[in-house]
């Protein structure tokens, strides 16, 4: 699913009008009525407390005006507030203020009552839908529209954003000024910039995001380098489990990984791999670490390669490590192994021998910021999975560097390297040798703790192994690596989990997304909130 700034869902609403003929109020209630099916779900007793719809000047205010007449004629309570008199209105929003006057419907002018005060006094049980400011903002919010923002989110009751929070920009995700924090965000046609970047993404709220009649041809546009990942996505590209099948069926991994302390990443990373659906996964480690490595994993196949005699894997082994990895349909290094000259040069040499997808983690990632010129030189299908501090260190810059430009950053730099970039954070960026980015919707704070990442190398490398290309494979990874620790989350909360217990809900996030049904119709895909 494509990613638009709000520039470009403006020329795409007008091209829907002008070249398909679809006219602007037609779109304007299939929006509205969107947002009345997500009401209908979150508050399925139309007696129970007020809905309440604050309408701005254009055509956010427009949809809101639709949202009052039919939750109006459904039966709900409904309060209703413009920002001023209908005349104060233009083009379609003018058309649904005047619809709702003619049926007799009583519309509070803001500036005629106070609308905070009325705030003030709602409760839980009552909803609020945010319709103020759509996503043509371009200059600090302020004056009655700040005020209402600010007590709309002091307020106990459920606030439902139409097509943005007010307040976010829809290219930057920048709060201009105040926004409204809410806890459902329903998008229109295809997700905004602004609603993914921080720190609009923590406005947001659980997105969904609505189909109202915009022609595929104008939502898939080639030239829209920027994309969502869905599960719908994922599931079409996820390996088929077939009944006459054996462990060979489904690919071999081989993953380099360990060190003195650091067992328990390789220990991860190798159960991950098999969790990942892989049907055998080696896990090569200094010789002299066999033994622990062993002891930790029943499953997974150990072997021990030449080390330093410290438990520290050395290039010295490459030729016998590469006899192994010609078995293999997937390579991955680095989880637990460290950064140095050593790994450097044994990376080097498998990269230059290997034609399998190999991903590269941890100690690989910043083995290779000794000498990150070396990325032009790979040929081999290339993932790399560095998180911001590593990805600091690739490209000589620093962490808030490169949080402040993840997107551009992460396009930029796998164009240059030629490799498929991962990087990890809130809302991971898949980026593509071809320019091509996509935003991982998935995950929560659950992963933030040590050896999640280990757990993505792993199940990237399985899925590749099974078949998938670099960039699917990573691109899917990814994706199920997140709803594992969302899955977790559900059950357990955000707080006191570890890397292993993601790891648990590993099967449940594939057959959840194997089996995941259709979406129901205007409906896309959810995400839940961090």
């Amino acid at each position: 699913m494509k990613i638009v700034s709000g520039e470009k869902m403006g020329e795409i609403d007008r091209l829907a009008m002008t070249r398909f003929g679809i006219p602007g109020l037609i779109l304007m209630e299939n929006a509205g009525l969107q947002v009345v099916r997500l009401v209908q779900k979150i508050r399925p007793d139309r007696k129970q407390g007020k809905i309440v719809i604050f309408c701005g000047r254009g055509n956010n205010g427009g949809d809101g005006f639709v949202i009052a007449r039919h939750l109006w004629q459904l039966g709900y309570h409904v309060e209703t507030w413009a920002i001023g008199d209908v005349l104060e209105y233009k083009g379609d929003a003018a058309v649904n203020y005047n619809i709702l006057l003619k049926k007799g419907y009583d519309v509070n002018r803001i500036g005629e009552k106070n609308p905070v005060a009325f705030i003030k006094g709602l409760k839980a049980d009552d909803l609020i839908i945010d319709a103020l400011l759509g996503t043509g903002i371009q200059r600090q919010v302020s004056g009655a529209f700040a005020e209402i923002i600010m007590a709309i989110n002091d307020s106990i009751a459920t606030i439902v954003s139409v097509d943005i929070p007010s307040g976010i920009s829809a290219d930057t995700g920048e709060v201009m000024g105040v926004a409204v924090r809410a806890h459902y965000t329903v998008t229109f046609a295809l997700p905004k910039r602004g609603l993914l970047l921080f720190p609009g993404a923590e406005y947001t709220g659980i997105l969904l995001v609505a189909d109202i009649g915009i022609p595929e041809e104008l939502a898939s546009q080639a030239g829209i380098k920027e994309n969502l990942v869905t599960g719908g996505y994922v599931r079409s590209q996820l390996p088929f489990r077939m009944l006459d099948s054996h462990k060979g069926s489904y690919g071999r991994v081989l993953i380099l990984a360990g060190s003195p302390g650091m067992t328990g990443a390789a220990a991860l990373a190798g159960e991950a791999a098999l969790r990942g659906g892989a049907g055998l996964v080696y896990l090569g480690t200094a010789a002299e670490l066999r033994p622990v490595l062993e002891a930790k994993l029943k499953e997974v196949i150990v072997l021990g390669f030449p080390g330093d005699g410290d438990g520290n894997l050395t290039s010295s082994g490459s030729t016998e490590i590469l006899k192994h990895a010609r078995g293999c349909q997937a390579l991955a290094l680095g989880p637990g192994l460290s950064a140095s000259e050593e790994t450097l040069n044994l990376l080097k040499n498998l990269a230059r021998e290997v034609s399998v997808p190999f991903v590269v983690d941890a100690g690989g990632v910043s083995a290779l910021s000794l000498e990150p010129d070396f990325l032009k030189e790979v040929k081999v299908p290339f993932i790399l999975t560095p998180h911001p501090g590593e990805m600091a260190r690739l490209v000589g810059s620093n962490t808030v560097s490169v949080q402040q430009d993840r997107w551009g950053l992460a396009a930029r730099q796998a164009v240059e390297w030629q490799v498929v970039l991962v990087l990890k954070g809130a809302h991971t960026v898949i980026a593509l040798p071809e320019g091509e980015i996509y935003i991982n919707p998935t995950g929560n704070p659950v992963l933030s703790t040590a050896g999640t990442g280990d757990l993505l190398t792993g199940l990237i490398a399985a899925l590749a192994a099974q078949g998938l290309d670099a960039e699917k494979a990573a691109i899917c990874g990814t994706y199920l690596h997140g709803l594992a620790a969302d899955m977790l989350a559900a059950r357990l909360g955000q707080r006191g989990s570890k890397a292993g217990d993601i790891l648990d809900f590993f099967p449940a996030a594939l057959n959840k997304t194997a089996g995941l049904p259709p979406a129901e119709p205007g409906e896309h895909y959810s995400v839940k909130p961090y």
